[in-house]
């Protein structure tokens, strides 16, 4: 099968760095203690306690300019989440909140600017819980997001802890996803060298952050919860029976909490996935792993290696009777897009 017999395919994993957002930021550099540089390349910001970070240009700060790429694809809807190296989460806990509803702000309307095809994805404070709740229930029901996107577990952040419990109920009472995605600056630094950080560091964050999720017991507490995975669940699908074998030989359980469905790899199926694998014997092992239906197209554009290859691997990977769910009724029914 050819990619171009394809043209209702949805992207549900992309990332935006509005052209507007930078350029208010930058325009006051004091209010948020944040440094905005103009380059040849684009904005470069700096956050405190953070290396300068890479400048945001092109493709990535305006939407208009993808819509070449997704004629080509086949794409007739993207769900653009923040582009994670700005979302602000090494600021103190009430700046955050300020910077990250401002950036909300500019990707709704960017998204909303922009068209029909583009869908936008909140990110939320993530030191407090009810402050995120609050950010999530603006986001979509004032805003028109369908959904968010977090940081899984970055630098000093526990997504997991306890603390985040009302933003988690929050998500499963509006029945939006939450995307879980590797940080730009994680604890990748403390345990693992940085030239395994794009290969590895991205994906193992997302890995820990769901394991310890399910073993706490948040999809028990909100069985409506729709998590979702991004880069293809990282290592979890491959490395669930370990995980399993843990809980159920009772050295890994997360302060003694027993799961209701009794098994870890229950909870697989549970959440959704992207294509963003690299690898079409592991898309393949995941589909087995969770069904078709729990799975949609990813470019987490602007990245080169998935835009350049963004349905052809699929196309080469999966049967006739799991294409549809894989190209656009996963995503259709995820981020409610008809």
């Amino acid at each position: 099968m050819m990619a171009e017999a394809y043209t209702n395919c949805i992207d549900g994993h992309a990332h935006l760095a509005p052209l507007s957002f930078l350029n208010e930021v930058a325009k006051a550099p004091k209010a948020f203690g944040v440094k905005v540089e103009r380059t040849d390349s684009g904005h470069a910001v700096s956050l405190p306690y953070m290396p300068k970070l890479r400048p945001a240009g092109g493709r990535l700060v305006e939407l208009e300019r993808r819509e070449d790429w997704m004629t080509a694809e086949g794409v007739t809807h993207q769900v653009t989440g923040p582009w994670l190296d700005i979302v602000g989460y090494t600021l103190p806990a009430k700046k955050e909140i300020e910077w990250v509803h401002l950036l909300n702000e500019h990707l709704a309307a960017s998204a909303s600017s922009a068209g029909d095809a583009f869908r936008a994805l909140a990110t939320v404070p993530l030191r407090s819980g009810d402050a995120a709740a609050r950010e999530l229930e603006w986001a979509v029901n004032e805003a028109g997001m369908v959904g968010a996107m977090l940081s899984s577990d970055p630098v000093d952040i526990d997504v997991a802890d306890p603390s985040l419990e009302s933003f988690w109920a929050m998500a499963a009472k509006l029945g939006v996803p939450v995307l879980l995605h590797g940080a730009s600056h994680s604890k990748w630094d403390d345990f693992g060298p940085s030239y395994l950080a794009y290969s590895m560091g991205r994906t193992l964050d997302t890995t820990i952050l769901a394991a310890k999720l399910i073993l706490g017991g948040i999809l028990d507490r909100n069985p409506t919860l729709k998590l979702a995975l991004c880069h293809g669940g990282g290592a979890l699908p491959y490395l669930i029976g370990r995980v399993e074998d843990g809980y159920q030989r009772g050295i890994e359980r997360r302060d003694g909490y027993e799961l209701e469905m009794g098994s870890p790899s229950a909870y697989l199926p549970k959440m959704y996935y992207d294509t963003v694998t690299l690898n079409e014997r592991s898309l393949r092992m995941l589909i087995d792993f969770v069904g078709s239906g729990h799975i949609m197209l990813g470019s987490d554009y602007v990245w080169g290696p998935m835009a350049q290859e963004f349905v052809a691997p699929v196309l080469r990977t999966v049967d006739d009777k799991e294409m549809p769910n894989i190209l656009h009724v996963t995503a259709e029914n995820l981020f409610g897009i008809s």
